[in-house]
């Protein structure tokens, strides 16, 4: 299992299909691997006295995010209630819709540089030198910009997306947190275990440095947001603390009611960092990948956005092009009216992602569908029950050739055989019941809105112009990394 592990589960799970799960013992402990829907539905829903995610919740935010469990053990239970339904509270359509309004905004401002074609470092963006930009020559001599497109892509969409959660003075403040913060992610797994600093790993060791620059920087940050609660003056890089999102300005409350202290309210903004980029800012360049290597693809997905994502570029007094801008920048006509590009981005979510659902099983009982003529499941106290997400997502017997990535998969079309939208079907990649994923409507159209705006102004091509390689897949959390190289040339599209 050790060297091939999705191969090994994918077995199990052709083996026990009629069952919809199966289990395994490691070192005397017994795991329940739960992949037919119907099950996976009912285990997701689960009341906590049956079975619960809290306690694994808990050790993530002490082992990985840098909560400190031990002194503020009692804080973090009482606080977890009301942090939770604040977190429900911003997904509601109101703060909703303005976190959408202000990304959308930012992207519309930073869309033209992606790449600005500066030589210089000192004239590139930040996330053009972490992503090692250089400028090349084509084979007409045309100029492109070589780029990393998983280091272009993920800090880019950071810088464009974070300013409404977050606020900007954060994003202006401290620059490397991104790059920090996916050194962290890489090693996350390697966290979760708890294995301590000094052990002679070298990623865990980048991980635990990285991490505490994170944590320091977002101390500050916590200890001016909560000066300027108080009206006091944070000091004069703190001055546009208002724009702060909905969720960080909500937890200012409750951090002084529950007695949290400054640590873990950066262990906390930390956690909350993670959630909003680790997984959705990766599936952007996933998504990216797979479109751009597809060339008829790419045209009939720009047809489609070409109502909601406009692309205009205009000279200057001197003659020399202006930077390519959006003129239009519809999300609500993007998510709602493109099923092509859904399709994809729900395709991409089931062969670009491999997350799993864990919770501790607290008392025996028997997993039932609603079907009460189907599979049930018995679980035991102290046993671990894993949704497997992945399983039912490249099941060939639910869907067709599932290692393929097919753009069109998920598409829903009326009697006329017009399209008409894209669903997610029986796959559940938020997971569900009360620990379903809070922002996920968020990520959705961000996702979308990143990629249209993308492929409305930038041309993609392999570097040398050549044959486009699709990286390799490498575990992570949930969206899959790569450890492929991820080199790319990026140039200006010609608008028609």
């Amino acid at each position: 299992m050790a060297y091939d592990a999705a191969a090994f589960t994918r077995n199990l799970r052709d083996i026990y299909r009629g069952q919809g799960a199966y289990s395994l013992n490691f070192g005397g402990t017994v795991h329940n691997i739960i992949f037919a829907p119907a099950l996976a539905t009912s285990m997701l829903n689960q009341p906590n006295a049956n079975a619960e995610a809290e306690t694994v919740f808990k050790s993530l935010m002490g082992r990985v995010f840098g909560w400190p469990v031990i002194a503020e053990s009692e804080g973090y239970d009482a606080f977890l209630a009301p942090l939770n339904a604040l977190y429900v509270n911003f997904s509601s359509k109101e703060p909703l819709d303005a976190m959408v309004r202000r990304t959308a905004e930012r992207v519309r401002a930073m869309v033209g540089e992606f790449v600005t074609g500066s030589e210089s470092q000192v004239d590139q963006t930040l996330w053009e030198r972490f992503a090692n930009a250089e400028v090349k020559r084509d084979a007409v001599g045309e100029a492109v910009v070589e780029v990393d497109l998983l280091e272009l892509v993920r800090d880019w969409c950071a810088r464009a997306a974070n300013g409404s959660i977050i606020g900007s003075d954060f994003v202006n403040s401290f620059p490397e947190f991104w790059k920090d913060l996916y050194e962290m992610d890489r090693s996350f797994l390697l966290l979760a275990t708890g294995l301590p600093r000094w052990l002679p790993i070298p990623p865990l060791t980048r991980a635990h440095l990285a991490r505490r620059r994170m944590l320091d920087s977002l101390e500050v940050f916590e200890r001016a947001v909560d000066k300027h609660g108080n009206g006091e003056d944070a000091g004069a890089e703190w001055r546009e603390l208002d724009d702060v999102g909905p969720v960080v300005k909500g937890r200012l409350e409750l951090y002084r009611k529950y007695g949290i202290s400054m640590r873990a309210r950066a262990a906390t903004e930390l956690a909350l960092m993670w959630a909003a980029n680790a997984n959705s800012n990766s599936l952007v360049f996933w998504m990216l990948e797979r479109v751009y290597a597809d060339r008829a693809l790419l045209k009939l997905l720009r047809e489609e956005i070409a109502p909601y994502a406009r692309p205009t570029q205009s000279a200057s007094d001197f003659g020399m092009p202006e930077l390519p801008r959006l003129e239009v920048l519809d999300v609500e006509g993007i998510c709602s009216s493109c099923p092509l590009l859904k399709s994809c981005y729900i395709e991409s979510l089931r062969v670009d992602t491999a997350s799993w659902s864990l919770k501790i099983v607290k008392q025996d009982f028997v997993l039932a569908p609603r079907d009460k003529e189907a599979q049930t499941w018995l679980l035991r106290k102290g046993e671990f029950a894993h949704v497997a997400h992945d399983l039912h997502n490249t099941d060939p017997n639910v869907f067709e050739h599932p290692d393929v990535w097919k753009p069109d998969r998920h598409v829903k079309y009326d009697e006329d055989g017009k399209a008409v939208g894209a669903d997610l079907g029986s796959m559940r990649p938020y997971g569900g019941g009360g620990h379903m994923c809070k922002g996920r409507q968020f990520a959705y159209k961000e996702c979308m809105m990143f990629v249209a705006a993308i492929i409305a102004i930038w041309d993609i091509d392999a570097v040398g112009g050549g044959e486009w390689k699709m990286p390799k897949h490498k575990k992570a959390t949930g969206v899959y990394n790569t450890s492929s190289p991820t080199r790319v040339w990026v140039k200006r599209r010609r608008l028609p």
